[in-house]
């Protein structure tokens, strides 16, 4: 096997592995929610979001980017590796320092004392995501997602399902949450390196030049300017609003932004590892990209569409009604992660052709109109907040898609070609929920009848609408489906390919 098809197949079982491993997350994340979320409420939810703001801006600082190089890098020696370590190690310290002690400007800021105990315990991640990042980064650059999401998985089950359901169970409120993030980090270090195995060592300057620390500074400021985008409302409506409006507007949030951070971060590093060994091959580059908004566009965009369109029944049906005000919230946000996932695929292509300023430049005025917009929001309403958040993705999504579009030469005839089934499917699918929400409210007072008649509703429309209409599927995705199902079990694998994509498989081949 030549060394471009091994990198295919790699690719194909860190997506598949990585998919896997996503769904299986994503299900356990919404479970673990719905538990913690009805044992805790609203308030405490809020401390909690507060909280994790202030970790995820603190995190950027405790992984500069160096560690990420590694990815980048086309020979990574032993040197490279400790020279990262250490400086993950030093700079995650400092982090957990200065965290510590802004706990009580932090905490007036936010007019909410109880986070001064909460930020100086939860201060320890900063130097956790640190020091786990070069395990992390090793393994994603040698597209082994099997071990990461094992790592990951076994983690989170310890952290939330063993930690922090029978910490909310015995009345310790916030202290649930954070036991739970805190174990669930610290496991995830050790099983990431358990895996990896990496040189550890003291070396603050390699013997031979290196650009990791060059390229890192701009993976941080490019980071900054993501946070910015990503967390200016939240750090707002925390400001603004009290605890129980936040942990509304962060449920909300979590309830789609999990699972779509989960996705996007499978089918980043994939796409990154696996495109910057082929970074000058530009045709292969624009495949790539085609056939993962493609997948993403056919199966993704139709449940978030369903999720918005049935936004009281899930709410309702999932965490009961002291949550139901949140409704009008998650509608705008579930219609964004879509965009957010369009943007997500693009930015590791515009990186490796040769444009990694091009994302900083770019979204600069876009973080400047939305700091501004979502203060102008915040004083009118919550919903316009989420609203602002939506018309924020989708300009972000076209600026960036369009982009990294121009930079490998796709026509917006080639994205709209592959992205036009999955379009049509979503709108199917999410009348077809719409439908059947309203005829389960006439036949049912039960919330969570209501939920299990829209998923059903959905997986039916979706799957009528790829069987009706083969020709939906673009030649890329049925392709890329053609491989993954042969990876399945063989008569799985034949009833996937026959069930939904017929004869398109035979023309992609």
């Amino acid at each position: 096997m030549d060394k471009k098809a091994n990198l295919s197949s790699k690719g194909i079982s860190a997506v598949f592995w990585g998919g896997f491993g996503s769904v299986i997350r994503t299900l356990l994340q919404i479970g673990t929610q719905v538990v913690l979320a009805r044992l805790l409420g609203p308030v405490e939810y809020g401390i909690f979001a507060i909280a994790t703001v202030i970790l995820t801006f603190s995190k950027f600082f405790s992984d500069i980017g160096i560690s990420y190089g590694l990815i980048q890098k086309k020979e990574v020696s032993d040197d490279d590796i400790r020279f990262v370590f250490t400086w993950q190690v030093v700079i995650g310290l400092v982090v957990a320092t200065v965290v510590f002690f802004l706990s009580h400007p932090l905490a007036g800021f936010f007019n909410e004392q109880r986070l001064v105990d909460v930020i100086q315990v939860s201060s320890v991640i900063c130097l956790l995501n640190a020091i786990s990042s070069p395990s992390l980064n090793l393994l994603k650059r040698d597209l082994d997602f099997k071990s990461i999401q094992a790592s990951q998985l076994s983690a989170y089950v310890i952290g939330y399902v063993f930690v922090g359901i029978p910490m909310a169970m015995a009345g310790h409120q916030v202290w649930a949450l954070i036991g739970a993030f805190i174990t669930t980090e610290t496991l995830n270090f050790f099983l990431l390196y358990r895996h990896s195995r990496h040189p550890i060592g003291i070396l603050f300057k390699p013997k031979e030049k290196s650009d990791l620390l060059s390229y890192g500074f701009k993976v941080l400021a490019t980071n900054i300017i993501n946070w910015i985008i990503n967390n200016i409302d939240r750090v707002l409506i925390g400001r603004m609003f009290p605890a129980a409006q936040v942990g509304l507007y962060s449920l909300s949030y979590n309830l789609v932004s999990s699972p779509a951070l989960t996705i996007i971060g499978v089918i980043q590093s994939a796409l990154f590892s696996a495109s910057a060994r082929v970074q000058d091959d530009h045709a292969r580059l624009r495949r790539a990209l085609l056939t993962m908004i493609g997948v993403v566009t056919l199966l993704l965009f139709p449940v978030f569409a369903g999720i918005a369109a049935a936004s009281d029944s899930v709410l309702h049906g999932l965490y009961g009604e002291k949550w139901l005000a949140a409704a009008e919230l998650l509608r705008p946000i579930a219609l964004a992660m879509p965009l957010y996932l369009l943007l997500g695929m693009a930015t590791p292509l515009l990186w490796v052709s040769g444009h990694t300023h091009k994302e900083f430049v770019i979204q600069i005025p876009v973080a400047i109109g939305f700091v501004a917009a979502a203060a102008l929001a915040a004083t009118i309403s919550l919903e316009a907040v989420a609203w602002t958040v939506f018309a924020m993705y989708f300009i972000r999504a076209a600026i960036i898609v369009g982009t990294t579009c121009r930079a490998l030469k796709i026509t917006m005839q080639d994205l709209f070609s592959v992205m036009a089934g999955g379009l049509v499917a979503t709108v199917t699918t999410a009348l077809a929920i719409i439908a059947a929400d309203l005829a389960a409210r006439q036949l049912s007072d039960a919330p969570i009848a209501w939920l299990i008649a829209d998923v059903a509703a959905g997986g039916i429309g979706l799957l009528s609408t790829l069987v009706l209409f083969p020709r939906l599927v673009d030649d890329h995705v049925a392709e890329l489906f053609g491989k993954v199902a042969s990876r399945l079990p063989a008569r799985t694998g034949e009833w996937v390919q026959r069930l939904l994509f017929r004869g398109q498989l035979k023309r992609s081949v």
